[in-house]
């Protein structure tokens, strides 16, 4: 189980968890309490009043009215029955009955054949047992027994009647579930109630792993899918119609309260193909819905286990010298369900709970005082031992003769020497170091321990189903999921529980099904889904105060106590839905749509007082009459001895205060966080005919609209910039042609207050014309009913990715948080800084922090008297676009689908999409060519001059454009920057340039920021796929799914909306002047990957091919066996190379330079003499078949492939009949990458790096299914 952590903001030169010291003017950049990768963080318990439900219910019903439904999935949780009546001789029969029976339930439907034979039954809930039948005047009667219907599936059934009246004709199609689709050109498959029961799924919490099983899945870690070339951001997943998509987080298979897998009844997905009624989002369609009850009871009580001893050890695990232990790790996962009758024929409930417990330990490293700290000495690396001199790496626990002892009331200038509330703080709150061997190793060492990190869900569900009459049904399902969790360590192993993370979510939906007459059906729904999450820091002693004990540029040890904070999310999703579905003669109308009003409600605190103490502020380092006179000459002595000594007299280096505002601009109390509340709606409406063009040829046609308002922070805490990115960028280049250094050279971007509650400007213009036209057809051959041809084109929208919208907006609020800095130091020398400078209290009492600043508006941060100053400290700053508009792709299949006999289905489709108008993160301070009107050099030339005789290793030659713009020459840059040269890291030379004050403002980059990234629309993208599934529907015991895709995508930019790329150094359009430059393969492609599942009930025992006739007692050894399994193997992810040079962008990580021969790159993963596990046959002759960039020139993206990957879940189930025919007791023993088989995660970024001597390095696992080695958990089911 993965550690939930809420996403910080993380710059490329800002790791630190806090707000740095800053001028004045230039605010902290909040971490928005919305921005989770994977699960989520932040929520707000505040409920809407009745009156406001209701009004809100009674306008969404007189709309759905009004529009004669509203929805957005054309009933796309139910099924649908179609197909000709002929006689012996093939000619149709029209005016014939048809009825559809569930006999579990009584539900009653029919219809009548048209002229031309054709019937239609649509809006069918679905079910495995339905029975048709076919009744016509001079004909006998056809019935057909067991026939499923599945979950948003389209099944042709067709019939030939004898003439005469002879007795009916009953025909059993059990097991049949795979048909050829007459009907439409959808691309994907059903899983049906076997299959979600009996397929091994490790984690029970959900069935997302069976998500996979489908053709045009990109993925490598079973949960982040890609499907058909769209961003994993765009796949929608409901349940029982209700969308349960994380819209803060964005994730790509997250459900909003989870779905145990045995509350599931069974789910579709479809990748292609999407009819008018579908797609909210442009990626993957997962429709999933719960079990009902019966008029038989059913149910099961339920327990899975897995332990370490059931357990194999990670790969690395077992390669480590010494053997590293396997982890320790207890699940027990148990529950049970139960539905059935309450009124035969009426009423019928289903009620499932879902537990988990996990126990196990996370491990903790901190940096702690040795005990001769404690004790009050400061230690340091000496010269010499008195005979030879000391390594700089010398150590108390490996040269102690190398270690003196400094007498700091000497050297303290204000004679105090160790300060005794410091002393305090290290022996009453640190543990003693058990790792000497880590640490500083001089003055500290690391104190490791292991926590508990129990994991506990409960997780209720609830389903109602009852027939008001034979054409009307109402249903309520209603799902309550409990959560808790320890996500993080505490700061000591004694400290009470610290960071617990809570989810209290859930939902419910409520909905009423009609048929109107034989040929219309009209379905309702209105539900809720309400994300609760809460991370509250519970262990916070110092208040509103937190502490970093600095060094200078590192942290020297861990803080006493664990940083305060929290951060909590609610956001329901009301969400109202209507599909009226009305046959009229050959065509099918379908209306609908949906309208959402979602609520973001959260609360960040982090509006604390940031302490540093010992070195900080403006000191971030001492001089030689601090330190004892025989310290070893270097930096390595030095810094270790100034942080320490620094620290022990308790010296406050800086006080950083962080407060937030309201929109009037007034400073709120420190510690009651920022709340923040968006509004926004979503409405989606569509209109679709099912033409029934000749018995055997079908078109589809319609179209889809969708409005997303632009969300609005209610209380008016919002601000919007002056510009968008294309009118900013354009005067930069201007400014760049025209070779004008000045302050006012390049505009500078201000903020002011906008958004609906302030009467001000939006964060972007609406999307009023988001129409989606689609057309798909389905040709049925006469000379061959067992195939079908089909195909589609349209169009797919994006949805808005909420989270990143807010997230965006969170971190550009400078008008509603900024920080109050205190820096400390700064004098003459450092004797003068240690003189003057504060200290420590008891308790940790420290000086009074500053006052809150004040705002004003508009606001233009990282400026001071009209000169920009974001550059000089690397700042950046993120903007949403005003003209972001909603993202779309064409979408287009071809196929053709074959029934062969022995219940054998095979479908082969080309799949095409082409992405327009996608997200893309853009850097609008990205360097820009800039000439030297003096001599007509430019600056990409001089520099690139340079990089090729950095690398070239002789002497410079003087090049005119540094020459004449930098002081010092050309000899500066060279003999200054000769390691970034020798990279070809661009912009880091041209801001160190111009932090050195030798390079003139806004050469190359502007002076308001170093980073400056809007969220646009630059973002293309091409994808084509062969997609083929082989499927065959159970006979003789058996059942399976193949799927195979063979595709290419290509983009110019891959990351998801909830992303930031300046922590990543990837994910920006890498040059916004060339669009195309990164045009490469997709960050998700790959190109072959193989799917699959079956099950087996072996052929032994009583009623199977073998033993049919054995005695009971033999039959209870030999017979009731299941084996089930999820093969797959899937080739190499798009890998790119990196070379620490950022060129086009501040932190933008330029991809090297191909220069070789493709065999240098040649894949081979094995393990190297040295022990190292590495991708490339040769690493040495791999990593120079690169060069870096040369000036803006640079490498293509995602030339190397990671490691291709295969593996195995498999289960065997074993059916005891407790009482035949009505209890069972089935055991089962699955095992997860059965094979034990490695997987291999890609070499992470530094080993991506071309210039690194682990290039192509692998050092961890990547999950199959959930895990990285073999699990075997073991199972007992009672089931009735």
């Amino acid at each position: 189980m993965s550690t939930l952590e809420p996403l910080q903001l993380i710059t490329r030169e800002n790791l630190r968890k806090y707000p740095l010291d800053q001028a004045n003017n230039t605010p902290s950049i909040s971490v928005s309490p919305l921005a989770l990768t994977r699960e989520p963080s932040p929520f707000v318990l505040r409920s809407p009043s009745m009156l406001r439900i209701t009004r809100c219910l009674v306008l969404l019903a007189l709309v759905s009215i009004i529009c004669g439904a509203l929805q957005a999935q054309q009933g796309q949780d139910l099924a649908s029955l179609a197909g000709v009546v002929t006689d012996a001789s093939g000619a149709v029969i029209p005016g014939v009955s048809v009825t559809l029976k569930n006999p579990l339930t009584g539900v009653v439907y029919a219809a009548t054949t048209n002229k031309e034979g054709f019937y239609r039954i649509p809006g069918v809930v679905p079910s495995q047992t339905y029975e048709v039948t076919f009744t016509a005047t001079g004909f006998s009667d056809a019935r057909f027994t067991n026939v499923p219907l599945l979950v948003a599936s389209a099944r042709t059934q067709n019939a030939q009647l004898k003439a005469g009246e002879a007795v009916a004709i009953e025909v059993s199609v059990e097991g049949e579930r795979n048909t050829v689709n007459t009907i439409d050109a959808t691309i994907g498959n059903n899983l049906d109630i076997k299959a979600v029961d009996e397929l091994p799924v490790l984690n029970r919490l959900s069935p997302v792993v069976l998500f996979s099983q489908q053709p045009g899945v990109s993925s490598v870690n079973g949960t982040t899918l890609s499907i058909a070339g769209a961003r994993s951001d765009q796949n929608a997943m409901t349940i029982d119609g209700l969308d349960v998509n994380d819209i803060a987080a964005g994730s790509s298979t997250s459900m909003v309260g989870n779905a145990p897998v045995d509350s599931i009844q069974e789910f579709r997905g479809t990748v292609a193909g999407l009819l008018a009624s579908s797609g909210t989002g442009g990626g993957g369609q997962f429709q999933l819905i719960t079990k009902s009850g019966t008029n038989k009871f059913h149910g099961n009580i339920n327990e899975y286990h897995r332990d370490a001893s059931t357990v194999a050890n990670d790969w690395f695990n077992n390669n480590t010298n010494p053997k590293l232990p396997r982890p320790n790790y207890i699940r027990n996962q148990f529950g049970g369900n139960i539905g059935g009758p309450v009124l035969k024929d009426r009423l019928f409930f289903f009620f499932n709970y879902y537990g988990s417990r996990i126990v196990q330990s996370g491990t903790q490293n901190r940096i702690v005082p040795l005990d001769s700290y404690r004790a009050g000495n400061v230690s340091y690396i000496k010269a010499t031992n008195g005979s030879t001199a000391c390594p700089a790496n010398s150590r108390q626990d490996t040269t102690p003769q190398c270690i003196g002892v400094a007498n700091i009331n000497t050297l303290d200038p204000q004679g105090q020497g160790f300060n005794s509330n410091i002393q305090s703080v290290f022996n009453n709150r640190y543990p003693h170091a058990n790792l000497l061997s880590q640490g500083d190793g001089v003055n500290s060492g690391v104190y490791r321990f292991t926590f508990p990190q129990p994991d506990n869900h409960n997780i209720y569900v609830g389903k109602v189903d009852f027939s008001l009459t034979q054409t009307q049904r109402i249903w309520a399902r209603a799902t309550v999921s409990r959560e808790d969790r320890v996500y993080a360590a505490p700061q000591f192993p004694t400290d009470p529980l610290t960071f617990p993370f809570q989810d209290r979510s859930y939902g419910y939906v409520i909905g009423h099904n009609w048929t109107i007459g034989n040929n219309k059906v009209n379905s309702f729904e209105y539900g809720d889904n309400i994300t609760v999450f809460n991370f509250p820091t519970l262990y916070n002693p110092t208040g509103l105060n937190t502490f970093t004990f600095g060094g200078g540029t590192t942290t020297f040890l861990n803080g006493a106590y664990a940083a305060p904070g929290s951060q909590r999310r609610r956001v329901p999703i009301p969400v109202v839905r209507d599909d009226f579905n009305w046959t009229i003669g050959r065509h099918n109308l379908s209306f609908g749509g949906t309208f959402k009003f979602i609520k973001t409600n959260s609360l960040l605190t982090n509006d604390y007082n940031f302490v540093t103490l010992g070195l900080g502020g403006n000191r971030t380092t001492l001089n030689a009459s601090l330190r004892p006179s025989d310290i070893r000459a270097g930096s390595t002595a030095s810094n270790t001895y100034d942080s320490a000594f620094a620290l022990a007299l308790g010296r406050v280096g800086s006080i950083n205060s962080n407060y937030n505002y309201n929109a009037a601009g007034n400073a709120l109390t420190q510690g009651s966080g920022a709340v923040r509340r968006y509004r926004y709606y979503q409405t989606e409406l569509y209109f679709g005919d099912i033409w029934k063009v000749t018995p055997h040829l079908t078109i589809d046609y319609g179209v889809r609209w969708q409005y997303y308002s632009v969300p609005y922070e209610a209380n008016g805490l919002e601000a919007v910039q002056n510009t968008t990115f294309d009118s900013y960028f354009a005067a930069r280049q201007a400014q760049s042609r025209s070779g004008i250094s000045s302050n006012g050279a390049v505009p500078f971007i201000t903020y002011n207050l906008g958004g609906k509650a302030n009467n001000g400007p939006d964060l972007y213009s609406p999307n009023y014309k988001d129409f989606a036209p689609r057309f798909a057809f389905s040709y049925n051959p006469a000379s061959d009913p067992k195939t079908v041809f089909n195909g589609s084109v349209g169009i797919v929208f994006d949805r808005t990715v909420i989270n990143a919208v807010n997230f965006v907006q969170d971190q550009s609020s400078y008008l509603f948080q900024n920080t109050a800095p205190q820096p400390y130091g700064g004098r003459s020398s450092a004797n003068a800084d240690l003189l003057n400078d504060p200290r420590v209290g008891s308790n940790l009492s420290i000086p009074a922090p500053a006052a809150a600043p004040a705002i004003t508006k508009p606001f233009t941060p990282y400026v001071t008297n009209n000169v920009g100053n974001g550059l000089l400290s690397g700042q950046f700053n993120t903007i949403i676009d005003p003209k972001l508009k909603d993202p779309y792709s064409l979408m287009y299949n071809f196929g053709m689908q074959h029934e062969f006999p022995a219940n054998f289905v095979m479908r082969l489709n080309y799949v095409g999409r082409q992405g327009r108008r996608l997200l893309a993160q853009a850097d609008a301070s990205q360097l820009i060519d800039f000439p030297d009107n003096a001599s007509g050099q430019t600056l990409n030339q001089a520099f690139s001059n340079l990089v090729v005789q950095a690398r070239a290793g002789g002497a410079f030659t003087n090049q005119p454009f540094f020459q004449n713009q930098v002081t010092g020459g050309t000899a500066y840059v060279y003999n200054n920057y000769a390691s970034l040269l020798y990279a070809g890291d661009f912009a880091d030379t041209v801001q160190a340039l111009y932090a050195s004050g030798r390079l003139g403002p806004n050469i190359g980059m502007p002076t308001q920021f170093a980073g400056n990234t809007f969220m646009t629309n630059k973002g293309f993208s091409s994808y084509n796929g062969f997609l083929a599934t082989l499927s065959k529907s159970s006979s003789k015991g058996a059942r399976f799914d193949v799927n195979y895709t063979w595709s290419h995508s290509i983009d110019n930019v891959s990351a998801v909306a909830n992303f930031i790329p300046s922590s990543q150094g990837f994910g920006y359009v890498c040059d916004v002047t060339q669009p195309r430059a990164c045009r490469a393969n997709s960050d998700f492609d790959i190109n072959h990957v193989i799917s699959a599942d079956f099950i087996y009930d072996l052929p032994f025992g009583r009623g199977r091919t073998f033993g049919a006739n054995t005695p009971l007692w033999l039959d209870e050894i030999i017979g009731g066996w299941t084996l089930s399994g999820l093969p797959g193997w899937r080739s190499g992810q798009a890998l790119n190379t990196n070379t620490s040079a950022f060129v086009a962008g501040y932190a933008n990580n330029s991809p090297a330079i191909f220069s070789g021969d493709r065999g240098a790159i040649r894949r081979r993963v094995h393990k190297a003499s040295n022990g190292a596990v590495t991708l490339f046959d040769d690493p040495t002759k791999a990593g120079a078949a690169f060069v870096g960039p040369i000036g803006l020139t640079i490498g293509n993206r995602n030339v190397l492939r990671g490691p291709s990957a295969w593996g195995m879940d498999a289960g065997l189930a074993k059916t005891f009949k407790v009482i035949p025919e009505k209890v069972n007791l089935k055991f089962r023993a699955d095992a997860f990458n059965v094979f034990n088989h490695p997987v291999f995660s890609a070499p992470t970024s530094a080993n991506q790096n071309i210039f690194a001597s682990t290039f192509g390095t692998l050092t961890s696992m990547q999950l199959w299914n959930g895990t990285s080695y073999r699990v075997a958990q073991f199972a007992l089911r009672l089931e009735f």
